[in-house]
């Protein structure tokens, strides 16, 4: 939420250092929109790039925080509901950020809002996943997220279990089980 608040004050107010609103922010927050800053005014002047276009660099990597996941929901069901209600992306642009079906997608949602109607509490976490580790349709939206935090995070079956709230033993199951997909040996 932070990094998304920072990024919308930089690029809606045009990186401007004398802004009316710099008055409110607090002394770690100027600090992020300086480094944000530095960070994307280089590659605007050298893509010649408008500010409306940077913002949607800025904003195609989609992440969602590992917090979201819980027993009542699935990973796809979780990724799906956060997406939609929380950054507000639309159900097409969600079925095409997954490589998923739309028709799936909107299913996915509606089944969702039943089984848990209500929003996410976003907890800070130091786990952001992006979401296009979906993309490999070859693999369950459980599998591809096991695979990233096994490989990405070297994380045990345990810590991954704890963060994915399962069954140690699924976790193992489930990574073995993408791995063969993916054409990995043991």
């Amino acid at each position: 939420m932070k990094r998304k608040k920072a990024e919308r004050i930089i690029l809606k107010n045009k990186i401007s250092s004398s802004h009316p609103f710099s008055s409110k922010l607090t002394q770690e927050e100027l600090i992020k929109l300086e480094k944000a800053k530095k960070l994307l005014l280089p590659i605007k002047e050298k893509y010649k790039l408008t500010f409306d276009e940077l913002e949607k660099l800025v904003e195609e990597e989609l992440f969602f925080p590992i917090t979201i996941l819980n027993k009542k929901l699935t990973v796809l069901e979780s990724v799906v509901k956060y997406l939609k209600e929380e950054r507000g992306v639309s159900l097409g642009k969600i079925s095409a950020l997954l490589g998923r079906d739309e028709r799936n997608i909107w299913h996915v949602y509606n089944r969702t809002k039943k089984k848990y109607p209500k929003r996410f509490v976003v907890k800070e976490t130091g786990f952001w996943i992006p979401v296009d580790i979906f993309s490999n349709t070859k693999l369950s939206a459980l599998e591809a997220i096991v695979s990233y935090l096994k490989e990405e995070f070297s994380l045990s079956y345990h810590e991954i279990a704890l963060l994915l709230k399962r069954d140690n033993r699924t976790v193992w199951t489930v990574y073995q089980r993408a791995r063969k997909k993916n054409g990995k040996p043991k």
